[in-house]
């Protein structure tokens, strides 16, 4: 039968068959159209909605090894600080990571994370446990607080600064150009800075009053939060110490 025959008496039976009848043809004929037709639509007004909801972020604190004592925290604990650093949250987001670290798998996983976020500069702060911070203090990533904080500041929290030697920092930049894997360093305590020959104030311990000591559990001992060297909001970043140690 030719084409335009067929075309003929299909659309006869469209005209003059029963609604299930035209139900059938219309879904036999059209239903890729009407599937791709959907799927555009879903997708376009997804996008749409992205664009639209989507905000800049203000900060980004990275919380290693912590997890909230209840889902409602973490929205409680950043409204808190947008409210005391003058962050507007309808215009600007503030991100609380939380990835872990627990066996090598998910060490190797959270580490590539965590230099991915410092290479973008899209970091701010750090927050995590002592033996965990030390890693990343040793290669440099964190702002040595006498260049972030002003007098006031480095007064007022002086009894709270976590130490690394600068000495010790130098030896092993220098044992990494020379591939020296036999060198091992001598890290020496955060909280002793007089046995260090060059100490460096790279971060803040937190006080046991502090917001999210109240609202997070850290594994391991003694977290103290450091500023990344290479943050791009050092003011907020300056009063998110303030909003924890004060």
């Amino acid at each position: 039968m030719p084409v335009m025959d067929e075309f003929r008496e299909e659309r006869a039976a469209m005209k003059n068959g029963t609604l299930k009848q035209k139900i059938a043809y219309f879904f036999d004929y059209y239903k890729w159209y009407v599937i791709f037709g959907i799927a555009a639509v879903i997708f376009a007004a997804s996008f749409i909605y992205q664009i639209a909801t989507n905000k800049d972020t203000a900060f980004y604190a990275m919380l290693l090894n912590a997890s909230a004592y209840d889902y409602s925290t973490e929205t409680e604990n950043t409204d808190a600080f947008a409210a005391y650093a003058g962050i507007d949250t309808e215009k600007y987001g503030i991100v609380y990571d939380t990835p872990s670290q627990s066996g090598a798998v998910a060490d190797y996983y959270t580490a590539q994370q965590i230099l991915v976020h410092i290479t973008a500069a899209d970091l701010d702060v750090m927050i995590s446990d002592n033996a965990s911070l030390l890693q990343y203090a040793y290669m440099g990533d964190f702002y040595d607080l006498r260049d972030l904080l002003n007098e006031e500041q480095l007064e007022k929290y002086r009894d709270f600064f976590y130490y690394i030697d600068g000495t010790v920092l130098k030896e092993i930049e220098a044992a990494r150009k020379d591939y020296d894997h036999e060198y091992e360093p001598d890290y020496g305590d955060p909280m002793h800075p007089e046995n260090m020959q060059d100490p460096i104030p790279a971060g803040l311990f937190l006080k046991e009053g502090c917001p999210l000591m109240q609202d997070y559990l850290f594994s391991g001992d003694n977290p103290a939060v450091s500023v990344l060297i290479n943050t791009e909001h050092p003011e907020t970043a300056s009063k998110f110490i303030d909003f924890l140690m004060e």
